[in-house]
């Protein structure tokens, strides 16, 4: 957290309720556990992190804007508002450490294959991908951070979310997850298992990437 390069804010939706006294109280448990962890995150930062708290009982304008139906749900949102990453989860487990590299990411930090995105935004659609994890996922924290770059480097072209099976097992049902990671592409394309960032970047551009370089 200390190795952020620029300020980074994350939207959390929770349920709580403000108490007559000014304290929040919240009746979703994940919600305590998240923002509890997101406050920690915050304070190891120095100054780099900051947390906004938003509730779907008293914030409703917002809740509706992001169209917020499940908590906890916490949100990169870029300078313009634009959401850019959605984690439909209580990343704990080994789901902390994909979230950190998200965070670094989301700060100007850049691994050295994000040129190469960069490269082939232009032969991108706007997309959409899921990717669903657990938190004893031990092949998560290695997939979880090519999405999400993907997503960060796009500047909103490609969104990604980030989705707990445990929390959300309508959803993992929905679309017939069995195997953890599991990601779909525009509702339709999908991956089983871990991914390199050339597995991505032949689905998103249909198999038209460019073969130089690194890719080679």
């Amino acid at each position: 957290m200390s190795k952020l390069k620029n300020k980074v804010v994350l939207k959390l939706f929770t349920d709580f309720k403000t108490q007559e006294d000014g304290s929040k109280l919240r009746m979703c448990m994940s919600c305590e556990g998240t923002y509890e962890l997101l406050r920690s995150l915050e304070e190891l930062s120095n100054g780099k992190l900051f947390i906004e708290e938003l509730s779907i009982e008293e914030n409703l304008d917002e809740t509706k804007k992001y169209d917020i139906k499940r908590i906890p749900a916490i949100l990169f949102v870029d300078d313009e508002g634009r959401e850019i990453i959605r984690y439909s989860a209580y990343p704990t487990g080994s789901e902390l450490v994909p979230f950190l590299n998200s965070i670094q990411y989301f700060s100007g930090i850049r691994p050295f294959y994000a040129d190469q995105i960069l490269t082939h935004l232009k032969k991108i659609g706007k997309s959409s991908m899921k990717i669903f994890i657990t938190p004893t996922c031990p092949y998560c924290p290695a997939t979880v951070p090519v999405l999400t770059l993907f997503a960060i480097v796009s500047k909103g072209k490609i969104s990604a979310e980030v989705i707990d099976v445990n929390l959300n097992p309508d959803i993992a049902m929905k679309y017939q997850v069995q195997g953890v990671p599991h990601t779909i592409i525009n509702e339709k394309d999908h991956i089983y298992g871990m991914f390199s960032p050339q597995d991505l970047l032949d689905k998103l551009t249909k198999g038209e990437r460019d073969f130089g370089g690194m890719y080679a």
